[in-house]
């Protein structure tokens, strides 16, 4: 953790920031997640940051000086993007800015709406990424979030053309689904040429998968499984940059009992400090 880090800095930290972690070998990166702040944006993009912005209804709304060429471009990604005015999804567009969305967090929290903010995007040329949103809440799950993305898009348009509406989009594929959670990604990123597929030149960060579980055999198509049927559970190895970080089901050089030990007492700590009691078997 980067301690010395402070909102109270910004934006002049950012130029230290981005010394200490944006380096080409780095696995890390940082980036300024920032709402609509050009004197921070601009700081940002001279040290080729990516800027994160939430984007969902009040929040979505872009000032004329948002439509000057050169404000909005690659270095930003726009979060959600639900209940958006279609003149503000046009300028989007127009500039080539990346969008993300959460399929779970999107609807337990009650984010998107009917037009769906992945269709949305996708209908005017651009390529939405899936992203997470609060690990805290989900955890990192992309496979949830490829499953959801699947079933609500698929359900979205069942619902419009049941509705009576003319040119429904396609329902989506596994295919599309599986570029949501990959290549769209790394290219929201900027690392679209150092991951994001298997190429030869890439960044080697693979995943490795059972088929042999339960709820996965028999494949008869290998997208479709990945998309469908596997889970976290099922993931066997983990290369990142060449090396491997999980191996037969198992993370490699990480104590999980001391971890778990770790976390417990930051937990413990905090619920104490807030006087805050656990219910293991109160409903929610």
């Amino acid at each position: 953790m980067d301690k010395e880090a402070s909102s109270a800095h910004l934006p002049a930290d950012l130029e230290r920031l981005s010394r200490s972690w944006n380096t080409n070998d780095s696995l890390v990166h940082v980036g300024l997640f920032g709402q609509l702040n050009l004197d921070w944006w601009k700081v940002a993009r001279k040290l080729d940051m990516r800027i994160l912005t939430e984007f969902i209804g009040d929040l979505a709304n872009l000032g004329p000086e948002f439509a000057t060429p050169g404000v909005l471009g690659t270095h930003n990604i726009f979060n959600h993007c639900s209940r958006v005015p279609q003149d503000t999804w046009k300028l989007l567009a127009d500039s080539g800015v990346n969008i993300t969305v959460n399929p779970r967090s999107d609807a337990l929290f009650g984010f998107d709406d009917e037009s769906f903010a992945y269709q949305q995007a996708v209908d005017r040329g651009l390529t939405p990424a899936l992203g997470i949103d609060l690990d805290t809440a989900f955890g990192s799950d992309m496979f949830g979030e490829m499953h959801a993305l699947f079933g609500q898009q698929r359900s979205a348009m069942r619902y419009r053309r049941f509705r009576g509406e003319d040119n429904v989009p396609s329902p989506i594929t596994a295919e599309d689904v599986l570029k949501a959670a990959t290549v769209n990604g790394a290219r929201a990123a900027g690392l679209e040429d150092q991951i994001g597929t298997l190429t030869p030149g890439k960044q080697a960060d693979i995943i490795m998968v059972r088929t042999s579980g339960a709820a996965v055999f028999p494949v008869t198509n290998v997208i479709g499984t990945v998309v469908q049927a596997i889970e976290r559970s099922d993931v066997d190895t983990v290369m990142v940059a060449g090396e491997l970080r999980k191996r037969a089901g198992k993370l490699v050089d990480i104590d999980l009992a001391a971890l778990s030990t770790e976390i417990t007492v930051s937990r413990d700590y905090l619920l104490n400090a807030s006087g805050y009691h656990i219910d293991l078997f109160k409903a929610s």
